[in-house]
């Protein structure tokens, strides 16, 4: 877990628009979630399911409660081929920070070899909703090979997986939906997908 979250620490390393205040302000609540992984990394509530065929569907929420950072990770397998792991960051007034969308599968362009290679994917949202900036890369053995999917290097899946919770209440309905609430009571939740791969700021 220290490696992860020593990992997930150096993705925000400087970037361009690092001097922007909110950016800083989002990497601040970046710390604040790491920190909450690293103190309780198995308090979460939520699902972990297994499927036959290779797939797999892991929703782990660490609520940090009112006035403190809350954390999601999901995490799928897909065909057992690729795996993504989606981890966001919510603020203390409950709004989401920052997305960490990971995929690792082999390379399926054709004619391609080697290393299992990753889609990396980092989101940094404004307390109102609306994204600030996106930082998007493939990676092989750790280092950048390319800005996004290519003609060399293609992951086996999409982005499609990857959609967002606005807020910690957002996370919390979706979880009564699936496991309904202390008297059994489902809700319903939609989620939408967001796929970042073509995305740019505006």
């Amino acid at each position: 877990m220290r490696r992860l979250l020593l990992a997930f620490t150096l993705l925000l390393a400087p970037t361009v628009q690092a001097a922007e205040p909110q950016i800083e302000e989002v990497r601040a609540a970046w710390a604040a979630c790491t920190a909450l992984l690293e103190t309780a990394p198995n308090d979460w509530t939520g699902w972990r399911r297994n499927f036959d065929g290779g797939y797999s569907d892991h929703f782990e929420f660490h609520d940090g409660g009112d006035d403190a950072p809350s954390v999601l990770v999901q995490t799928w397998l897909i065909d057992a081929i690729a795996t993504q792991t989606d981890t966001s960051c919510f603020r203390p007034d409950g709004s989401l920070a920052f997305i960490y969308s990971a995929m690792v599968s082999p390379n399926v362009a054709e004619g391609a070899s080697g290393p299992a290679i990753t889609r990396e994917g980092r989101l940094y949202f404004a307390p109102d909703g609306h994204l600030l900036q996106l930082l998007k890369r493939i990676t092989e053995d750790g280092k950048q090979v390319a800005a996004i999917d290519n003609d060399k290097y293609q992951l086996a899946r999409g982005c499609g997986l990857t959609a967002p919770h606005a807020t910690v209440d957002d996370v919390r309905s979706h979880l009564i939906a699936e496991l309904g609430d202390i008297e059994g009571t489902r809700g319903k939740y939609e989620t939408e997908p967001l796929d970042w791969c073509g995305m740019e700021v505006e």
